[in-house]
């Protein structure tokens, strides 16, 4: 007996002691870290990490971590936090009122639990606001029954359900125990297992407390076994039991019951608090003080690359209390990007046009990207490809368009080519870092064939030693033919005999050749003092005698280059189109243009200088630009001049450079056998 009274003081001591210092709460040796549903879904590929970071000796939230505190791992690999907030996510609160024991006629214990929900009620943030406070409220009564009972509300909470909640438990005995633990199954299943679909949204990342008023005593009514599954199922879903012991005035609880809330408190991460008089009182308000600092938790933003699937995600956070770990899963939506090739379509046929020398066809390649997981975003690039070997890029979205320059794909034969093609295309998930390939597209491109000139002039490009060889044969031909009439004059007489028969039945008698009523000198060039005669309408001037009337012989000449015209009594010049351009009397007259010719007019054509005479006319010695002619020679006539260099040519004249000196030779003109052709005249770069 004395041992009985013995244990019952030390009791009272204890919670004495409990009262004079507050809450009395599990000697954690580091912070209390507790993980809510990841959001995985409101903004991908953002993962959001939902965290409360407890002090659990005080049961408030640790403030002032930086992403430095936090290391998250999503399944074992380290992933780099974007962005750590710390800001108001919410409370989610189910008060549970265990009326049996409290509310007997005249026990003030009941008015002094519904006073202290009303305390809790106005220290809630209701303010219209998506992360607004929720609260809830379930009483147990006589006999079991769960009444009265308030489902959340929200936005905002409408607090007055829960006040005429409180008045009615007020008005109502409750006689005998009341099953404590059937009322935390329903706080449970309020938070875990919502009914209303809209509420369960709401409640998801909140912070989840279960705050009980309770004399502690639930005789028949549950076992160790039920309390232990109701801790495991706070545990599991991240909700705290805070419990208030409302012993009798000046009184204490039972050691059973008092038990029953601490274990209840201590393992779900809550606390438990005695109020028996009005210094107790005062300590389950200051609890609920810093239980409404909880409403913040820290917002872990990471991006995931983890395609469509369920992942875990490992927190680690590290405090001036120490550190704590804890494990949560989430669902990943991401799927890979759709690509789907739009242009070209399947087996379509392309013909790639020969124009101006060459090929000039293209082809535009163009893809749409779509997403299968709802989730819109668009790849940086798209590559095509053509037989498998990378073709281009396309780099503008949406379609990405991307042309196809078929006519480098070949060069201009014989035989017009025709090609199948394979296309596909590729790109990059922004999202998930996967390559995403279309379906193959088939095409078949066909090249025009070349014209017959162009055919030909390839024929000979490849085949140019079989003229070489006929050449050859040709040649021989005619060396043999050479020996024959060398070693056969008998017969050679009779062929040149008979040819000479057969050119005198064909030869015209020539007539009289009409006189020259004017003429060009040559003054400087090849043959200088030649005199080439006027006589005709028109008369051509060119580099080689078969592409004009005259023929100078310099390089720098076309073919022709300028012609003389006769009218009546006036002569006009005109340029034929020449590469170098003809001058007169030191000006450029324009292509194809007649100019009038006066007498005596210097024409500069290539390296050659010429004047323009009358008939009847004297030439007269042209003086070169910066050069003394020398006195005349004893007996003879005045010496020409030393050549010295042209004035400079317009745009497409030949440089200038000394004439060659007039008692040069001659240049020879090209031998009767060698072919002349009207090829490109070499052009003068100023």
């Amino acid at each position: 007996m004395n041992a009985n009274k013995t244990f019952l003081w030390l009791v009272a001591l204890l919670v004495l002691f409990g009262g004079m210092f507050g809450t009395t709460r599990a000697q954690a040796p580091g912070p209390l870290l507790i993980l809510h549903p990841p959001d995985a879904i409101s903004s991908p590929p953002e993962v959001r990490i939902y965290a409360s970071v407890l002090d659990p000796q005080l049961s408030q939230s640790i403030e002032g971590l930086g992403a430095d505190a936090f290391l998250v791992q999503e399944s074992g690999a380290t992933v780099p936090l974007a962005e750590v907030a710390y800001r108001p996510v919410g409370l989610a609160i189910v008060v549970v009122v265990d009326r049996g024991g409290i509310s007997a006629r005249g026990d003030p214990r009941i008015r002094q639990a519904t006073d202290l929900v009303r305390e809790l009620v106005n220290r809630l943030s209701v303010t219209g606001a998506p992360e607004d406070d929720v609260i809830a409220i379930v009483g147990v009564g006589e006999g079991g029954k769960l009444q009265p009972e308030e489902n959340f509300t929200y936005n905002p909470v409408d607090i007055n359900l829960v006040l005429n909640a409180l008045v009615e438990m007020e008005g109502e005995t409750v006689r005998g125990g009341t099953p404590l633990y059937e009322g935390l199954d329903e706080a449970l299943r309020l938070l875990r297992e919502n009914p209303d679909a809209v509420i369960r949204d709401v409640l998801a990342h909140r912070r989840k407390v279960i705050v009980v008023f309770s004399d502690g005593i639930d005789p028949n009514f549950s076992n160790r076994a039920r309390e232990e599954d109701i801790i495991r199922k706070a545990n599991e879903s991240g909700i705290s039991l805070y419990a208030i012991g409302m012993a009798p005035q000046g009184g204490v609880l039972s050691r059973d019951a008092e038990g029953n809330l601490i274990r209840l408190a201590s393992q779900t991460g809550g606390a438990y608090q005695i109020h028996r008089d009005e210094p107790t009182r005062q300590a389950v308000l200051a609890l609920f003080d810093r239980l409404m600092t909880q409403r913040n938790q820290y917002v872990l933003t990471y991006r995931t690359r983890q395609p469509k699937g369920r992942y875990t995600l490992n927190v680690t956070v590290n405090t001036d209390l120490g550190s704590a770990e804890r494990s949560v899963a989430f669902d990943s939506i991401l799927e890979p990007l759709r690509l789907t090739l739009t242009a070209p379509t399947e087996g379509m046929t392309v013909t790639v046009p020969y124009s101006a020398g060459q090929y000039t066809g293209t082809l535009l390649l163009s893809v749409a990207v779509a997403p299968t997981d709802g989730v819109f975003r668009t790849p940086t690039e798209v590559r095509y490809y053509a037989n498998g070997e990378l073709i281009g890029r396309g780099g503008t979205p949406p379609s990405f368009e991307f042309t196809w320059d078929l006519g480098a794909l070949v060069r201009p034969s014989l035989h017009a080519p025709s090609q199948e093609y394979t296309l596909q295309a590729e790109a990059d998930d922004p999202y998930l870092d996967v390559r995403i390939t279309s379906q193959p597209v088939r095409i078949q491109v066909t090249w025009e064939p070349l014209p017959f000139l162009r055919r030909a002039l390839l024929w000979l490009g490849m085949y140019w030693w079989i003229l070489m060889l006929l050449f050859a044969l040709l040649l021989g031909l005619l060396v043999l033919l050479a020996v024959l009439l060398r070693t056969r004059s008998q017969l050679a007489q009779r062929i040149v005999t008979g040819t000479t028969g057969v050119l005198k039945g064909v030869t015209r008698r020539l007539g009289a050749t009409p006189p020259a009523v004017a003429r060009l000198v040559v003054v400087k060039g090849t043959n200088p003092g030649r005199e080439i005669p006027i006589a005709g309408p028109v008369t051509k001037v060119a580099r080689d005698p078969q592409f004009g009337d005259f023929a100078l012989y310099d390089e720098y000449v076309s073919n022709p280059h300028f012609s003389i015209h006769l009218e009546q009594t006036q002569f006009y010049i005109v340029d034929e189109g020449s590469t170098n351009g003809t001058r007169v009397n030191g000006m450029p007259i324009p292509p194809h243009t007649r100019i009038l010719l006066q007498p005596d007019a210097i024409i500069e054509v290539g390296m050659t200088r010429l004047q323009f005479k009358r008939v009847g006319g004297t030439t007269r010695q042209i003086q070169q630009p910066g050069v003394v002619p020398p006195p005349p020679g004893p007996g003879g006539p005045p010496s020409p001049p030393h050549p010295g260099p042209m004035p400079p040519p317009s745009t497409g004249a030949p440089p200038t450079h000394p004439y060659p000196s007039p008692g040069a030779p001659p240049a020879s003109p090209p031998s009767p056998g060698t072919p002349q052709t009207g090829g490109p005249t070499r052009k003068v770069v100023p």
